[in-house]
């Protein structure tokens, strides 16, 4: 694997102006000028229209920027009350380098603070927001208390059909993304990690060799694995009929409002025509088998069958358990650079890393975000854009 030719550390000294300004600490208040109106800090606005000339322009700017080619920042934010005066707690003040954002805890009924802070974050940082959740079983954290996922979704929405019950499952994601005004749905999937159900299905045993491997994908090697009919999502009913129903709806309705689809945890089990329907496949790569640089890419390239897999691959890291040390504490690096580091191996690797293609990964990202405040809010997520945005006029063709 191609790495990064120039040498960095965590602290870098000079970025090119580019990225920089996009992932240094935030002010609260930009300077005043004569005859403007004060500066309101950024976590007390509660319109645009507060904004002075020059953080118009800023922001202005910012937006244009996420437009651009770049490495892209995502998280997925919990905790999010949008109250209080800890920066933690709100989308705005995430770092202005950070374009996706995925609720995680949240499933709607948005209180008021929460809609002005998402209006904020959407039309002045130009970041994107979607709601989030595992989704195994069919009616996943919206079955209406009291009453079983199959009466409700598949007996008195689909008449008592399942694939119409998943339709109307998908329908019900999508008018809550439509009521608050979100950006879509990301689909973290995870039949081999969270467990599996009825739209998460795994294989129930494979022989290999003569011998035979229950519900453990680790022991299978990698060419059966991702082969495995029964597991592929597609349209096809010997295949997960089920989940591709689900993708194809939510698509049907996201899509030409310009709305995303991300498929989290194993996007490798996407057949190709159902991964076209999704924007970006995000690994979730802070597992026993993503310690190395050589084990992320294994992992990475199981999803070689997906549609355009390098460009729309993101990598993300666990910050519930390693905030404090920017990822897998021994994580080792090929990069002899990143690799002299004390702490932030494994974001610094994800941030600079290559594809096959020789272009640059679409995007990192952090479980918990928020809990990135070892030495500065969002210290290790901001070093790390930097870094993988760090790159000269001659270089920009190394990106996707």
């Amino acid at each position: 694997m191609k790495m990064l030719k120039y040498a960095f550390v965590v602290a870098m000294a000079v970025a090119s102006v580019a990225c920089s300004k996009w992932t240094e600490e935030e002010r609260l208040t930009f300077d005043n000028q004569t005859n403007l109106k004060r500066s309101v800090p950024l976590i007390e606005v509660t319109s645009a229209d507060q904004l002075t000339p020059e953080q118009q322009k800023y922001y202005a700017d910012l937006r244009a920027w996420k437009q651009t080619p770049h490495v892209r920042g995502f998280g997925w934010f919990g905790g999010w009350t949008a109250k209080g005066t800890d920066p933690q707690k709100y989308l705005r003040m995430l770092p202005d380098s950070v374009d996706i954002v995925s609720l995680w805890g949240t499933h709607g009924d948005l209180t008021e603070a929460q809609k002005a802070d998402l209006k904020i974050f959407r039309e002045v940082k130009g970041g994107k927001v979607l709601l989030c959740w595992i989704v195994s079983n069919l009616g996943d954290q919206l079955t209406p208390q009291g009453k079983s996922a199959t009466d409700y979704w598949v007996t008195e929405k689909g008449g008592g059909n399942f694939l119409e019950g998943v339709k109307a499952y998908a329908n019900a994601i999508c008018d809550t993304i439509e009521k608050y005004d979100l950006d879509g749905f990301d689909i973290d999937y995870e039949p081999y990690y969270s467990g599996d159900g009825n739209l998460a299905t795994k294989l129930t045993a494979v022989v290999q060799d003569g011998a035979t491997y229950y519900a453990d994908y680790k022991k299978y090697p990698e060419t059966d694995w991702v082969g495995a009919e029964a597991d592929i999502i597609d349209a096809s009913s010997e295949r997960n009929i089920g989940m591709y129903t689900f993708v194809k709806t939510l698509y049907d309705r996201l899509h030409p409002k310009g709305r995303m689809i991300l498929f989290d945890g194993e996007p490798y089990l996407l057949s190709t025509e159902a991964s076209k329907m999704i924007d970006f496949y995000v690994y979730q790569a802070y597992d026993d088998d993503s310690r190395t640089t050589a084990e992320v890419q294994t992992k990475i390239a199981k999803g070689k069958n997906l549609d355009r897999w390098e460009a729309k691959t993101f990598l993300t890291l666990e910050f519930q358990k390693y905030s404090k040390t920017g990822g897998y504490p021994t994580y080792t690096s090929s990069n002899p650079d990143i690799q002299k580091l004390d702490v932030g191996r494994q974001i610094m690797d994800y941030a600079t890393w290559i594809m096959p293609n020789g272009k640059r990964i679409a995007g990192i990202g952090t479980y918990h975000m928020e809990l990135d405040i070892e030495g500065g809010n969002y210290r290790f997520l901001r070093q790390a854009l930097k870094a993988g945005n760090r790159v000269s006029d001659t270089q920009k063709a190394d990106f996707q």
